[in-house]
Parts: C-alpha cells; sequence; structure tokens
C-alpha cells in the first residue's frame, strides 16, 4: 500500500513540476488598444490583449454622436461639464457622444427598422468570442475569405471583417507596445537659446522624406538668462519602424533674421532619431561649424 501511495505522490509532483514549467515558460500577457473607424459615422475603441500570438481577450466599442428616441434617452460620454453635444442648425435637434455598448438598446432600434436582429453589444460579444482563443495569423488569413461575415456565429454586422481587423490591430499594438525600448523611434530635442536675442523660429525638416514640421517657436524662445528666459524647448518626435533611420534638418531663426543650422553645407547625415541637448549660439561669435553645441549649456551662462 504504501509502495502505491509513493508512486501516486511521486506521479503528482511530476504532474505538478510539468505544469509549473509549462506555466514559467507561458509568455506573459500583453495588452494593445487601437482608436480607429470601422463603421458609421463615429470612431471605435478597440484592444486585445494576446498571450504570445493568440489573442486571449477582446473587447469592441464605438462612440458616435446620438439622440433621443422614443421612449429611449441617449446617454453620452461623461466629461466634467456633463456630455458633448452638438445641436443641428436647421432643426435644432441634439445629439451627444455616446458609446453604443452603453446605448445597445436605443441604437439597436435603427438597426432593427433596417432589418437587424441581433443588438449592437450582442454582435461585439460574437465577434470577440469568435476571436478569443485564435492567432494573429489565423485571424489574418480567415478575414480574407469571401463569405466571412457568415462565419462569426452570432455576429450579422456586414462590417464583421472590420471588426476584426481592428482586433488583429490592438493585437499586433500589444506586441509593438512591449516590444522594450523604442528610442529609435522617438527623438527627444531639448533646445537652449543661448544667441543673446530671441528666437522666433525653430523648425525640423526630413531629409528623406520632405516632411517640415510647424514653427515650434511661433512664441518665441527667449535667450538663457533674460527676464523672461523660458529655457528649454523640448520637442519630441516619434517616426515608423520603417523611418527608425532618417535624417533631418534643424534651423533655428533669430529675431534680427540670423540662421542657425544644422547640417550646413558640410553635406553631413544631419540630425537622427535620438535624445540630445542642443544649443543654437550666436553665429557672430562662433564659427559656423559650431553654431550648435550638442549639450546643455552651463547653469551660469
Amino acid at each position: 500500500m504504501k509502495k502505491i501511495v509513493s508512486i501516486i505522490l511521486t506521479a503528482m509532483l511530476l504532474l505538478t513540476a510539468t505544469a509549473f514549467a509549462e506555466s514559467a515558460e507561458a509568455p506573459a500577457p500583453k495588452l494593445g488598444q487601437v482608436v480607429c473607424y470601422v463603421h458609421g459615422n463615429g470612431f471605435a475603441v478597440v484592444t486585445a490583449v494576446v498571450q504570445g500570438e493568440e489573442i486571449i481577450l477582446a473587447k469592441i466599442d464605438e462612440f458616435q454622436f446620438m439622440g433621443d428616441r422614443e421612449d429611449v434617452a441617449a446617454v453620452g460620454v461623461p466629461v466634467k461639464d456633463g456630455t458633448i453635444s452638438q445641436t443641428n442648425a436647421e432643426t435644432g435637434a441634439v445629439t451627444v457622444l455616446g458609446s453604443k455598448r452603453v446605448n445597445s438598446d436605443l441604437y439597436s432600434l435603427n438597426m432593427q427598422r433596417a432589418g437587424s436582429k441581433v443588438q449592437i453589444a450582442a454582435n461585439y460579444d460574437a465577434i470577440e468570442a469568435f476571436v478569443t482563443g485564435k492567432t494573429i495569423a489565423q485571424l489574418e488569413a480567415a478575414v480574407e475569405v469571401e463569405g466571412f461575415a457568415d462565419v462569426v456565429s452570432g455576429a450579422t454586422l456586414a462590417d464583421t471583417p472590420n471588426y476584426v481587423k481592428a482586433i488583429i490591430s490592438a493585437a499586433k499594438a500589444a506586441h509593438a507596445q512591449y516590444a522594450g525600448p523604442r528610442a529609435t523611434n522617438t527623438g527627444t530635442y531639448t533646445l537652449w537659446n543661448t544667441t543673446g536675442e530671441d528666437i522666433v523660429g525653430i523648425y525640423l525638416a526630413d531629409l528623406n522624406s520632405g516632411w517640415q514640421s510647424v514653427n515650434y517657436a511661433s512664441a518665441p524662445l527667449h535667450t538663457l538668462g533674460a527676464e523672461n528666459d523660458n529655457n528649454p524647448y523640448i520637442i519630441t518626435r516619434t517616426v515608423s519602424e520603417e523611418e527608425a533611420n532618417t535624417s533631418m534638418r534643424i534651423w533655428a531663426e533669430t529675431e534680427s533674421g540670423k540662421i542657425i543650422e544644422f547640417p550646413g553645407e558640410s553635406g553631413r547625415a544631419g540630425l537622427f532619431i535620438e535624445t540630445v541637448d542642443i544649443e543654437f549660439a550666436d553665429p557672430d561669435t562662433v564659427s559656423s561649424a559650431t553654431q550648435i553645441r550638442w549639450a546643455a549649456p552651463s547653469i551660469d551662462r
């Protein structure tokens, strides 16, 4: 008897150890969310939780302006002063920005009159149930098949494929969110003005794509140490993975019309997506090669 009990305990320990090992090796869940357009006259907020490549949870909601109908009042999203609303200039009808999930009864009245027998919230639930347990690759392949909208049991929305694509985007966003440091994708530029006068123009321009920024000094950047000193000014720029190796020209214009730029005529590659301090110095007091210094100025300047 003792031998049998010993064998059973040993087997249980082995099973427990195996289960623990599998659990320890399982990737941590990741959360992703996208705001996108899917259908109608509003926007969607779609969330997915992935574990590895498998979607283990998903949530869909959409928001649009809605008005009261019959005996059902529209519920707007909560904001500080009540709701976000708009008034039709011709009819005077007031509509509020609301969640279709929260307003499922109201929104589904319109769907019912168009022939739908499934409420909007139930449609969302059916799509969420369908994607759960499937991988991103499986969904990407399935959603392109003709007649896919009829495959999702319980969902009657003509745009069902678009909702699934939005969940795929949220799942991919989860991977991107937790992919590690994104220093190569986001540049942070801390700008200092030591020219002795106001800087009235600061610009970035992509040397590859031709993109150009707004004027970051539309409110002048005063010189360091001035009575109204507002140094530094911090700019961030985020680019896609494909643009991670981009380079930019950066230039500033002072109140008297002096131009400080990098790169100049040297033909250097330009400013990369990086984290760096940039000091704009007076071009009349330094050589053209050092109008821009790549460090924060001393405190006593």
